[in-house]
């Protein structure tokens, strides 16, 4: 016991000694002593910059307010690059004065390190994906700054397993997220670069153009993915069993996903469909109508006169009618029924319904509007309006309306009588003959007048049953029998 209690002595006295030799000296006193200096002379520096780049743009105090957050970042830089300024300039004076220095030297670079990494994130738009690449960069740059990276490295390289003839390991699958999220990243902003300048090009038509956008992002996309998987030294023949046997569980599980994407392509390369056109398409829910608002290759979206925003799947577009009002002519012709009495003058309702059509205004006058008769029906004489429109994106059941007022007001005005449906009802006995109604009154029981349809029923009712027979009685002057 007495030898343990020695030898835990023994070793407090040299963590002591240590001490005083490399930590609790004079040196390091002085170094961490201007460092807190720095640190408080650059938050004050920080401030008073601050509030004169605030009093000088109070002018442009609208341009500031959309900055906002921009600013906000660089105030945030702003404090390092003083401190880090102000460090260098400290290492420089004690390395003159051949005074120790090496930790505020790492502190200044560091410091320098942080600022350089919070202004290239101020560029970055996702404040999230902003914050993630800050901390990520900067514990890089401490640990190469330190001398610690590659034995950290190493450490985390030693834990993984292997597969195949490929080795995985915890660093391994780190770098391959961070290559793969940097070529994504890459891929992304060219798609979008490239799909400007494809929407630029006035030659190309809106589904080729949807199209070829489409075929660049899948592209970029696949080879962010080889890039990344090769850059980390992973062999993709490796994956050649598992994409096979995903490809299967593809082909049985994701069937209408893509019956829609092949759809999709099919409706870009016969460009049936386009951004714009006016359609009508049956869909489970009847009929839509609307123009379109964007091609996807999963779906098309749909803008209903409603305002809604509808998303059908591109398969419903293969298998169900559709109605492209603007196909290859935005020009259309509309038919409206109309019907007008037997006792009506055909001939001015005809005058009266091509007048109603002309009337309104998106009505064009060539192709002139014609009314024709069509048939005679059970009850009116059938016409039909015929007119043609050369705006359907703003609508065509709006024009039906304003041509069928205009009809409602023309025929009230000449007396022209639109009829409803009438039926003429023939009433005949058991027997076939008509059945004639009469009205019958009785003086002593006049709640029980009746028709002779009637009467009959109760006569008939009367000889079936003995109880309502009338009992003969006979006369006061004869005798009974008994």
């Amino acid at each position: 016991m007495e030898n343990q209690i020695d030898s835990l002595l023994s070793s407090l006295s040299s963590w002591q000694h240590y001490a005083e030799q490399n930590i609790l000296t004079r040196e390091l006193a002085l170094q961490i002593g201007l460092i807190i200096l720095v640190f408080i002379a650059s938050y004050y520096l920080r401030k008073i910059l601050v509030r004169t780049f605030y009093e000088l743009g109070r002018n442009q105090r609208d341009k500031i307010i959309k900055y906002q957050s921009q600013i906000k970042r660089l105030k945030a830089v702003l404090f390092h690059a003083i401190a880090a300024s102000l460090l260098w300039g400290v290492t420089v004076v004690m390395a003159a004065d051949k005074r120790e220095h090496e930790i505020v030297r790492i502190v200044a670079i560091l410091l320098l390190a942080w600022a350089i990494i919070r202004l290239i994130s101020i560029f970055i738009a996702s404040p999230r994906f902003a914050r993630s690449f800050e901390i990520f960069s900067w514990v890089l740059a401490a640990l190469a700054i330190l001398g610690w990276l590659n034995p950290v490295i190493n450490g985390i390289d030693s834990v993984g397993f292997t597969m195949g003839d490929t080795r995985v390991s915890i660093f391994s699958v780190i770098k391959a997220i961070f290559m793969l999220a940097v070529f994504f990243w890459a891929a992304h902003h060219l798609s979008n670069f490239l799909k400007k300048q494809i929407e630029e090009t006035a030659v190309l038509s809106s589904s080729l153009q949807v199209l070829l956008s489409k075929i660049i992002q899948f592209s970029l996309m696949g080879l962010a993915v080889m890039l990344g998987l090769g850059a980390v030294g992973i062999d993709l023949t490796a994956f050649a069993v598992f994409t096979g046997a995903l490809g299967v569980g593809i082909g049985f599980g994701l069937q209408k996903i893509i019956s829609n994407f092949i759809s999709g392509i099919i409706l870009l390369l016969d460009r049936s469909l386009k951004p714009g056109d006016v359609i009508e398409v049956e869909t489970a829910k009847g009929a839509t109508y609307g123009w379109i608002e964007k091609l996807g290759l999963r779906y098309t979206s749909v803008t209903t006169r409603d305002g809604t925003e509808t998303l059908i799947p591109n398969e419903t577009f293969i298998t169900n009618p559709v109605t492209n009002w603007s196909f290859s002519n935005s020009k259309i012709r509309h038919k409206l029924p109309i019907g007008v009495s037997y006792k009506a003058d055909v001939e001015l309702a005809l005058k009266l319904c091509v007048e109603a059509a002309r009337a309104v205004p998106r009505v064009l006058d060539h192709p002139a509007p014609v009314c024709q008769l069509r048939g005679f029906g059970d009850s009116s004489v059938d016409l039909e309006i015929r007119f043609w429109i050369e705006d359907p994106k703003s609508g065509v059941r709006n024009v039906e309306s304003d041509v069928n007022l205009n009809v409602w007001k023309a025929f009230r005005e000449h007396n022209i009588e639109i009829p409803f449906p009438q039926r003429d009802v023939h009433l005949f006995t058991g027997d076939g003959q008509p059945l004639r109604l009469e009205t019958v009154i009785g003086k002593a029981q006049p709640q029980e007048a009746t028709t002779i349809s009637d009467k009959e029923e109760l006569q008939g009712s009367e000889s079936q049953n003995p109880a309502n027979k009338e009992i003969e009685t006979p006369p006061e002057n004869k005798k009974d029998p008994a």
